[in-house]
């Protein structure tokens, strides 16, 4: 079976999608939030206009600014409202003998001033016949009842003789989310849908396309062409845009066919306009700014150069669409500016006439921001948030941290792209600010987590072979695995297993290996349960270790007390065991710690204690017994029962060590006991005496009491062979042992 491509996203792959879910519910929420979407207008969209080059405006707007350079050349104060009227109208003049297409005051007239000059003014704009002037949204909160309040928004309309001499009336009011302007309207349905400042510079301006507009919808709905015609007879141009707006914006379906035709057409700019204005009708009523740049970015003349201007000086302005209104080029003289993403850090903002032309420009060039719908929207954070997590859960933690600030940095890339090219504006502030960093946060408590796990699985496998406190200090340093050992007190307990030659011999592998995993289990426990440490398995063969820097009777405590439950585990086991087991006991100073070389070490202890442990634990296939321990391991021990089996002298050792049966607890005994191992202690004192008959006799008189007893057995052979002059008399009462390599077994050693 071929294995998975990627082994930890299966391993882990519930994680994973719980983390991406979790990413994706958290750039949610940020979404759902009333300040969420705010923080992507006043961050996501300052940056994407910051880091966007300046884009080309429309060549048909044009801006006239009122500001200091023209109070200063005109001598008037920079306050326009002071300015007398029959500028204005000279303006006009100018505008309207250059071939301007339509002309927007972005001034309110609602006050009289002088008499002949706002007749002047009214006079100048119906000459000009495309005159467009502003009219004021005004707001009042009303109140309905107690606690009940409504807004209420009314048009403030200019002096009646302007508003009866314009060609027509438009207010622009900006929303403000919280306090940046981002949006405008087209029309403000507030007030009857009534369209703003902007749309009605479009509507004018594509006034000269009326008659091909006709014949396309001929094309497209003669039927329908036909009523619109009529009822455009006899009307003046203010009144066939209206006429016409409230045709398109009803006959949706028609509208819509009429700009997918408009779409296939060849380019040419009638058709643009058409589809600009078509696109206005079917568009909704409020719309993302697409600044061209910062403050200036229209093309702007100053108000007095075109007052001073000759005509044919003037004659760019000829087909064009000119915003008339406050434009300062300095922080101090601004009076109708408005804070926007490109607002300067001198305070310089962008005017209002300014945002007007550049929505007008928008709404022609239809290229005013698009947003995602929100199923869009949403897909997309959800997808960022499953693809930081897995990015996470794939690869190691630098590369999945590198993995994770690429795709934020290439998504950021994505998002800069499409809105410099196609105006389109992706989530960026929720993906990169909020889920990218909210990632690297949860992928580094997955990854500690994920170590800690694999640490402790590591700890525990380890803690099959290693004590506890070696594994951790190689959890700490790697470096502790070569090498290192030190000078301790140990005691050793060495054990073996008889009839496990046989044993072997009559099982398969698998069979002998589940048994013998049983038999270690019970020998295992009781060490583990009283401190000790496995320190080696070999074949029937174990190893348990107690150490520490300084000598304690409590290790040597604790190791009697394990072997003792070693004995009581098999006598309450499964009696159907065929082995018993046999252990020797003895302590001393050891060294413990890694031996080996090159790229293999392990963990044991060495030293001339181990192996005499392992030669007495020997001793008891000549003795007939299980348990035996050095004189050095019940000094000063109390509460136990054992007898002293005599001195001896192990194969290839000078020292004799004295050698005891460890019996159980002194708690434990009973009267039968003592009496045993006071006769045993008799014939063991005739046997040092070489008193070889009496010896037997005491020996003889231990085996009435316990026919099994193997060192009363041991001893009488003994005394025999010294009968029979078969033995050299022991010196000093010390056994001499030989190790019979064929037998694998001690026997004494027979002198000639």
């Amino acid at each position: 079976m071929a294995k998975p491509l990627f082994p930890s996203l299966k391993l882990n792959g519930v994680l994973t999608l719980g983390m991406g879910l979790l990413l994706a519910v958290s750039g949610l929420l940020v979404y759902a939030l009333p300040a969420g979407f705010s923080l992507e207008e006043s961050i996501a969209l300052n940056f994407l206009f910051d880091q966007r080059q300046k884009n080309p405006t429309p060549e048909s707007v044009i801006l006239v600014s009122i500001d200091k350079a023209a109070s200063q050349h005109l001598s008037l104060s920079i306050d326009q409202r002071r300015w007398p009227r029959d500028l204005h109208a000279d303006l006009i003049d100018k505008l309207s003998a250059a071939g301007a297409a339509v002309i927007l005051f972005d001034l309110f007239f609602h006050e009289a001033r002088e008499a002949d000059q706002d007749a002047r003014l009214a006079q100048a704009m119906r000459q000009s016949g495309n005159v467009v002037i502003f009219a004021k949204l005004h707001r009042e909160v009303q109140s309905f009842a107690e606690n009940d309040t409504y807004n209420l928004e009314q048009l403030i309309l200019p002096l009646p003789s302007l508003h009866q001499a314009a060609a027509a009336i438009a207010p622009f009011a900006l929303p403000r989310v919280p306090i940046m302007v981002n949006q405008f309207w087209t029309f403000h349905t507030s007030v009857g849908s009534l369209p703003s400042l902007p749309s009605v510079a479009l509507e004018y301006y594509v006034a000269q396309d009326h008659q091909q507009l006709l014949t396309m919808l001929a094309e497209v709905a003669p039927r329908q062409e036909k009523v619109l015609k009529r009822s455009l007879d006899h009307l003046s141009i203010s009144e066939r845009i209206v006429q016409i707006r409230h045709f398109f914006k009803q006959q949706t379906a028609t509208t819509q066919t009429l700009l997918e035709q408009l779409k296939t057409r060849p380019k040419s700019k009638p058709n643009h306009r058409l589809q600009a204005l078509i696109s206005l009708y079917l568009g909704p009523n409020r719309r993302y700014l697409n600044f061209y740049g910062p403050p200036g970015s229209i093309p702007t003349v100053s108000y007095h150069e075109v007052l001073h201007s000759t005509a044919a000086e003037l004659a760019h302005f000829s087909g064009k669409v000119v915003f008339v209104g406050f434009a300062g080029g300095s922080q101090p003289e601004q009076k109708d500016n408005f804070y926007t993403a490109f607002s300067q850090a001198d305070g310089l903002d962008i005017s209002g006439v300014e945002i007007a032309a550049t929505a007008f420009s928008n709404l022609l060039a239809q290229d005013s921001l698009r947003l995602p719908t929100p199923l869009v929207y949403i897909a997309v954070i959800i997808g960022y948030g499953l693809l930081l997590a897995w990015l996470s859960a794939l690869f190691n933690p630098p590369l999945s941290l590198l993995l994770i600030i690429s795709s934020a940095a290439l998504y950021t890339l994505l998002c800069l792209y499409l809105f410099a090219q196609m105006a389109l504006w992706l989530p960026l502030f929720i993906p990169v600010l909020i889920q990218t960093p909210l990632a690297l946060f949860l992928g580094l408590l997955w990854r500690h987590w994920v170590l800690g796990r694999e640490r402790r699985h590591m700890r525990q496998a380890f803690g099959y072979y290693l004590p506890d406190h070696v594994v951790e200090e190689l959890a700490h340093s790697a470096r502790n695995a070569r090498g290192h050992s030190e000078r301790v007190f140990g005691v050793c307990l060495a054990s073996d297993a008889a009839q496990y030659t046989p044993l072997a011999e009559s099982l398969t592998p698998e069979d002998l290996s589940i048994y013998m995993n049983n038999y270690y289990e019970r020998l295992f426990k009781p060490v583990r349960a009283h401190g000790g440490v496995i320190s080696d398995v070999v074949g029937d063969a174990m190893l348990a270790i107690w150490s520490s820097r300084q000598p304690k009777s409590c290790l040597r405590r604790q190791a009697c007390l394990a072997a003792l439950a070693i004995l009581r585990s098999r006598a309450e086991g499964n009696p159907d065991s065929n082995l018993r087991t046999r252990m020797g006991l003895h302590a001393g100073e050891i060294m413990l710690g890694n031996v080996g070389a090159l790229d293999h070490y392990e963990y044991r202890a060495m030293g001339d204690i181990v192996n005499t442990a392992s030669r007495i634990e020997g001793l008891n296939k000549q003795l007939g017994t299980t348990l035996l321990v050095s004189e050095a391991i019940l000094s000063g021990l109390d509460g136990f029962i054992h007898r002293k089996l005599g001195s001896f002298r192990m194969a290839g050792k000078q020292e004799a060590i004295v050698i005891h049966e460890l019996l159980g607890l002194q708690s434990e005994a009973s009267q039968k006991i003592n009496q045993h191992c006071e006769r045993f202690a008799a014939g063991l004192r005739a046997y040092q005496h070489h008193e070889w008959q009496r010896a037997i006799h005491n020996f003889q008189q231990v085996l009435e009491g316990h026919p099994q007893d193997g060192p009363s057995r041991y001893y009488i052979a003994r005394c025999q062979q010294h009968l029979q002059n078969k033995l050299t008399p022991p010196q000093d009462g010390v056994i001499v042992m030989k190790k019979n390599s064929d037998l694998d077994a001690y026997q004494p050693i027979v002198h000639k």
